[in-house]
């Protein structure tokens, strides 16, 4: 009877140690599981950030370069430096077919097929004389003399169309700037020039009195 007791009393203690091995495993198991609505230790994802009230400024482009042979805009506060003054020309075509052409840059009557700043032609055939500019030149024809500065104000506000002709008459002023992509390739200054005419002749001879100046090339 003895033995019976102590075996009855074994069994119990090993199933009284089973059971409390399996809460403990019960309890280690809901502890890495964490509550419920736990991401298991991964951070919830936060709210994006409102959107600010400051204006968004798109950057700013850069200026494209200037073509090298596109005259550049002049500032009203250029300083222009004398180049010749008070320059007389005159201006004799050999007959009423004959064009004379005139560079300016120099300034001189009657050179080649480069350089000049326009032609004369002497309007025999019911006309009066008149000038084309060549290409590249720019001008406008004024009431007055002019400052650089003025002529290149009227120049831009009153151009002469490109290839028109342009009747002379005594007491006229134009104003006129040279070809600047050419000056540039020759390695010479830009120039603004003021032509008067002085004098038309009955033979057609006209007289011209220029003065010009380098025009600042920023």
């Amino acid at each position: 009877m003895a033995a019976l007791a102590l075996l009855v009393s074994l069994g119990s203690a090993i199933l009284s140690w089973r059971a409390l091995d399996q809460a403990q495993t019960a309890r280690d198991i809901a502890s890495a599981r964490g509550p419920v609505g736990s991401t298991g230790g991964v951070p919830a994802p936060s709210d994006p950030a409102p959107p600010s009230d400051a204006p968004q400024t798109s950057p700013i482009p850069e200026d494209s370069p200037r073509d090298p042979g596109t005259p550049p805009d002049i500032p009203e506060t250029a300083v222009y430096e004398v180049e010749y003054e008070n320059q007389s020309l005159t201006l004799r075509p050999g007959d009423c077919f004959t064009k004379m052409r005139v560079d300016l840059d120099e300034p001189r009557a009657n050179v080649g097929t480069n350089g000049w700043e326009f032609s004369l032609d002497p309007g025999c055939q019911g006309g009066t004389p008149n000038i084309t500019l060549s290409d590249g030149v720019e001008g406008s024809e004024t009431t007055a003399a002019m400052k650089p500065g003025e002529c290149y104000n009227a120049i831009r506000s009153s151009p002469i169309a490109e290839g028109a002709e342009v009747p002379l008459r005594k007491g006229a002023w134009l104003c006129l700037s040279t070809n600047y992509a050419a000056a540039r390739e020759r390695r010479d200054e830009w120039r603004m020039v003021l032509m008067e005419v002085i004098s038309i002749n009955n033979d057609r001879t006209v007289v011209i009195r220029a003065t010009a100046w380098n025009i600042p090339d920023n």
